[in-house]
């Protein structure tokens, strides 16, 4: 893929305006529309509307422009920090794409920069199983983390277990009603609701988005892999979610004293997949991220 794609991306989200944008590219504006759409294509979403009221971001749009500028920052920082003079002084950058919207990443880049000297891990989040396989395609990632269930005919390099967590409220009603459905029926079914039927949580795709809920019968709110968002619906709305346990170290502290976690025995099996190429010297790097990712 052609970094000047995502450099695109960026000057026309800033401008909303095609023809600003090619001016500030030095581009036709033609020239611009097939740079966005190759990007839309590889993504495999769109990333703007064009309308009576001019160009607007789609919501995707939003979310992938943090991701672009944060991407094209680390690629500008390992430009300008490559030692062309000695591959033994690189600095090297390992691209990551994960379902969590936060790993302890920075535990596992100084584990890896002990043993292989200096790295750094760019982390990209918030994109499906099937953006991030794309990417893996397209050489923009080395390595993801994803559920094992959604990549079934890819290999994974490595596999480990998640086990999740339901967080409501501190002294929320719904919590004693959530532990006696939990002993009676067992983990994601929950009492009956207004039509007699049990209502099943189906958790297997909560790694990419979390859902929120509320109420007895598990009323969908929303979802979204904003953590502090789904802090705020908690504590604002009485309503209650079911994250990674791991999930619960990028809560702030302060946060945790308005909350409750009620542990469960359900589980998500994880795969580390790797991109189909990459490069040598980085061969070790992303087999030490791949052991290190499944044990922090």
């Amino acid at each position: 893929m052609d970094i000047r794609n995502l450099e695109a991306f960026i000057v026309l989200a800033e401008t909303l305006n095609y023809h600003k944008a090619s001016e500030r590219l030095y581009l036709s504006q033609p020239a611009l529309t097939k740079k966005i759409h190759g990007l839309e294509d590889i993504l495999g979403a769109s990333l703007f509307t064009r309308g009576p009221n001019g160009t607007r971001l789609t919501d995707f749009g939003h979310k992938t422009l943090e991701n672009a500028r944060n991407f094209l920052t680390h690629y500008e920082r390992f430009k300008s920090q490559v030692h062309f003079d000695s591959k033994e002084d690189m600095v090297r950058h390992l691209y990551v794409g994960s379902c969590f919207p936060i790993h302890n990443y920075s535990q596992i880049e100084r584990q890896i920069a002990e043993k292989k000297g200096d790295i750094v891990l760019a982390l990209v989040t918030g994109l499906s199983v099937e953006q991030q396989i794309n990417l893996l395609n397209a050489g923009m990632l080395h390595v993801a983390v994803m559920p094992l269930a959604s990549i079934a005919q890819l290999e994974p390099k490595k596999v480990f277990t998640e086990r999740l967590v339901y967080i409501f409220k501190k002294r929320s009603n719904l919590i004693s009603k959530f532990r006696t459905a939990l002993s009676k029926f067992g983990n994601g079914v929950f009492p009956k609701n207004s039509d007699g039927k049990k209502e099943v949580a189906e958790l297997t795709d909560c790694l990419n988005v979390f859902p929120i809920y509320t109420g007895d019968n598990m009323h969908l709110l929303l979802k979204t892999n904003d953590i502090m968002l789904i802090v705020e619906m908690i504590t604002k709305n009485s309503a209650y979610t079911c994250v990674p346990k791991r999930i619960l170290g990028s809560i702030p502290e302060y946060y945790m004293d308005f909350l409750e976690v009620v542990e469960t025995d359900k589980k998500i099996d994880l795969g580390v997949v790797w991109a189909k190429s990459i490069e040598n010297h980085l061969i070790e790097d992303v087999e030490n991220f791949s052991t290190l990712v499944a044990n922090v």
